[in-house]
Order: structure tokens, then sequence, then C-alpha cells
């Protein structure tokens, strides 16, 4: 396990999210959410809230007219596999 903070698990963000999972990037939250959803947009991310750490996933619903979105706690990260609960 590394301990190391990977791109996806850094967290500097003024919302506390790491970057896009599926681009790499950072992209802001009201970003991702604003998205014309009748494009089949799809987000990955990691979310810091509350100290308590969240993969979130936005999608475009099943009429691709507005988005559906999931959040499932975590606690190691996904991509590097960093405990993120030493830093509670």
């Amino acid at each position: 396990m590394s301990e190391n903070r990977c791109i996806y698990c850094n967290f500097k963000h003024p919302d506390n999210i790491g970057a896009e999972i599926y681009s790499g990037e950072y992209i802001p939250e009201e970003v991702m959410y604003g998205s014309e959803w009748s494009d089949g947009f799809e987000y990955a991310f990691l979310k810091q809230k509350n100290g308590y750490f969240f993969l979130v996933t936005l999608h475009s619903d099943n009429e691709f007219y507005s988005s559906d979105g999931d959040a499932t706690a975590i606690k190691f990260c996904p991509m590097c596999g960093r405990n993120l609960m030493e830093e509670k």
C-alpha cells in the first residue's frame, strides 16, 4: 500500500474532490453537475466529506434527460491503494 497521495485522492481542491477518474483531470463539481446529460456524460471521482470518503459516480439517466448518481463509502483509494482513513 502506498502512503503517497495520487491525483485521485489528494483532496486539495476547494470542493474536497480528487481528479476525475476517467479523464485524470480535476473537474469542479459544479461543472460535472451542470453537464448536458443528453450527451451521455459519465463521471467518477473520490470525495472527502465530514471525515468520510466516497467514490461518487454521475451518469445520464435511462432517458438521457438528467443525471443519476451513486456514492459508495470507501476506506482505500481504488487507484493507488492508500488507506484514506489514516487522514481522519
